[in-house]
């Protein structure tokens, strides 16, 4: 693989440097307001999502999907059975077809991409000096690389409009038995598998058929930026279990009391309780997910936010230093004490007894970081009074 290098060195005096985390200071304070909002927003959304999920439970009824169940019209019900369609997908550039629930065609592009690494070099004074090495190396993508965008641009130009590109085909009707599903559940169909690929003597201008599929090219054994490397996979006709509300011949998404939307689909034959099980599951995992986030964003916010502290310590480079460090334990602690307490005066709302228990971990933290600090304090004057001890008794 070919590669290059561009190294370029700038300087930030002192006074840009200030200036530029007075910026950050006011940014840190917009990601702390969207920080608190979306963790507030992740609470509400999991608790409406539990009830919901557990109300539907309790109401769901299983039928025969390969049998007209008129008086289930309105009803929430779940039904297992094989997903079916008449329909053959075609590719609109390539020859292939298939009778399938979907099919996909998946593109790699060969680009250059480009890789940058910094070194930062603090001088007294407050001033920096950044060395940063672009490295240049040609590679596989499945996503367009804007070269407009590199340091180096000359020499380093890849494609603005590709050949092909990655596509997906679904069918316009997809059946479990005798119930038709709506788009909500046709697009949450996502197990795709290899799609093995018939011999072609007839392809499009510069494309041959390998193994993988097709490349477009002069010599895949010596790619040039813009070839490409094509391949397929589909979803077969299958058997899964669903649940939602039956609107005629049709399975639609389920709404709970609450407004919380409900349409569960699953490969394979499970039973009603199984998939309500896992879709629990998964709730806890995209709210501790959202959780750790909203954490991430405080303690980054209130990075920049104090940035300005250590930017003015940095006029002496290791007590700079020292300050940082000292900034990061803080904003640690300030962005996780926030997010407790954000998280618990949600569930005020949500579940107030969890709510009461998070808020007290929040307070005894907010205690420790009031003692550590009234302990640091003391610590700092211990020697100036043994200084005038000792002073006084010579």
């Amino acid at each position: 693989m070919m590669s290059d290098q561009f190294t370029e060195v700038t300087h930030t005096s002192w006074p840009q440097r200030i200036g530029a985390s007075l910026k950050g200071l006011l940014i840190g304070i917009v990601l702390i307001i969207v920080g608190l909002g979306l963790l507030f927003w992740n609470e509400g959304r999991a608790v409406k999502t539990y009830k919901a999920l557990v109300e539907s439970q309790g109401v769901v009824i299983s039928i025969n999907a390969l049998e007209i169940a008129p008086q289930m019209n309105g009803k929430l019900v779940h039904l297992t059975g094989e997903a079916t369609t008449g329909q053959t997908l075609s590719d609109n550039l390539l020859p292939v077809n298939v009778q399938a629930l979907k099919l996909r065609r998946q593109v790699q592009t060969y680009q250059w991409n480009e890789i940058s690494h910094s070194e930062e070099k603090e001088s007294m004074g407050g001033d920096i000096e950044t060395v940063t090495t672009y490295t240049y190396e040609k590679r596989w993508s499945d996503a367009l690389i804007n070269s407009s965008d590199f340091k180096q641009q000359r020499g380093h130009k890849n494609p603005e409009n590709w050949r092909y590109k990655s596509e997906t085909w679904t069918a316009n009707h997809i059946s479990i038995g005798q119930y038709q599903l709506s788009e909500t559940y046709k697009d949450s169909i996502d197990n795709f598998q290899d799609l093995t690929l018939q011999n072609h003597t007839v392809l499009p201008k510069d494309v041959v058929q390998n193994s993988n599929g097709f490349y477009y090219g002069r010599d895949e054994r010596k790619p040039k930026i813009g070839d490409q490397k094509i391949s397929f996979n589909y979803i077969p006709i299958q058997t899964y279990s669903a649940i939602g509300d039956l609107q005629g011949s049709s399975l639609h998404q389920h709404i709970a009391s609450n407004g919380r939307t409900i349409a569960l689909l699953q490969a394979g034959p499970h039973t009603a309780d199984a998939m309500f099980e896992q879709a629990k599951t998964g709730n806890i995992m995209f709210t501790w997910g959202v959780r750790l986030a909203g954490t991430m964003l405080l303690i980054f916010a209130f990075n920049l936010i104090f940035k300005p502290l250590s930017v003015l310590a940095d006029i002496a480079p290791v007590f700079g230093k020292i300050v940082e460090i000292g900034i990061g334990i803080v904003s640690f602690l300030l962005g996780l004490i926030l997010a407790l307490v954000t998280i618990s005066i949600a569930w005020f709302f949500y579940r107030p007894l969890l709510g009461l228990a998070l808020l007290t971990i929040a307070i005894g933290l907010v205690y420790l970081l009031k003692r550590k600090t009234t302990q640091a304090a003391i610590a700092s004057q211990v020697p100036q009074e043994t200084d005038g001890s000792l002073s006084a008794g010579n």
